[in-house]
């Protein structure tokens, strides 16, 4: 059989109601796609049979097309002619044409929906991140702070927040990943200069810890933290007068136990007195619990004791 004759055949086997059937099993499977879409539910599948439900549609209307039927107009001449009327034949030629078009503004529509779905929840896993968080649940709050990132990575805000968790766990490098991102995407984030800058402090960084410190000073200039935290960085680079001048500034702007009580023991350490019990949590300290300065030689634990 040749390929033409076969062709033939296949185009010609169903019949109209067959046709009939197919159409309606493409418009139901269109429809219940949309159902599941709209109810944010198996969305995988759900644009799977949409897919397939469309080129059930197009396939039938190319066979609609396509099909034809013979007749006898004498005793010896067959005349072959399309089965369907031009005028039908040429909407079905526009709807195989404009069929691919609304397929494709229709997925991009929903797409635009499910981004701004989504969008619309990561104040949601903001929220639960800085509660479990909170509680002491790092990972947890990872997870939820994971899903804020993936869905708006160019928020500097959701990675602050990673950072902080990250920076809980231990993940220092990670953290520090997610600080530089957060800045990259919001130059004006305070908190995140601050926490790059206490980080690059630990690595021993401490000329752009001091740029960090520096913005944080720029942005919000009675800061006790950063007042704190630059003047750790200023001992560390060996300018202790500038540093006892941060530390007293802590003193000036709080008595909070949180900033109070580590400027006071930096203050013991500088000025060569008898060091008060380091405070818990101190920030910076080394892993004897002490913090180390330069030119000064650390009291240790069985000192202070």
């Amino acid at each position: 059989m040749r390929g033409a004759e076969l062709y033939e055949r296949v185009i010609n086997a169903p019949g109209l109601m067959d046709l009939v059937g197919a159409f309606g099993v493409g418009v139901a499977l269109i429809v219940l796609a949309a159902m599941l879409l709209a109810l944010g539910r198996f969305r995988t599948f759900a644009r799977c049979i949409g897919v397939a439900g469309t080129m059930i549609i197009m396939l039938t209307l190319f066979v609609i097309h396509e099909q034809t039927v013979e007749e006898k107009a004498g005793q010896y001449v067959t005349v072959t002619r399309y089965r369907f009327p031009d005028p039908t034949r040429f909407q079905v030629r526009v709807a195989l044409l404009g069929l691919p078009a609304a397929a494709a503004i229709v997925m991009v529509w929903e797409l635009g929906a499910v981004r701004k779905r989504l969008r619309s929840s990561v104040p949601d896993h903001m929220r639960e991140g800085r509660k479990l968080l909170l509680h002491g649940l790092v990972d947890g709050a990872l997870a939820e702070y994971n899903k804020a990132v993936a869905i708006a990575p160019y928020l500097g805000e959701a990675r602050l927040q990673r950072g902080y968790a990250r920076e809980a766990k231990g993940e220092t490098e990670l953290a520090l990943e997610d600080f530089n991102a957060a800045i990259e995407n919001d130059p004006q984030l305070v908190l995140a200069h601050l926490h790059r800058g206490r980080i690059l402090t630990e690595k021993g960084e401490l000329d752009a810890a001091m740029n960090d410190y520096d913005k944080v000073m720029a942005l919000r200039p009675n800061d006790p933290e950063c007042y704190l935290n630059r003047g750790v960085c200023l001992a560390r680079r060996g300018q202790i007068d500038e540093a006892i001048t941060d530390f007293q500034r802590v003193l000036k702007l709080t008595n909070h136990t949180d900033y109070a009580e580590p400027a006071r023991y930096y203050l013991q350490q500088l000025g060569g007195a008898d060091p008060l019990p380091p405070p818990r949590p101190a920030p910076l300290a080394t892993s004897n619990g002490t913090v180390a300065l330069p030119g000064r030689t650390p009291a240790t634990p069985e000192a202070q004791s």
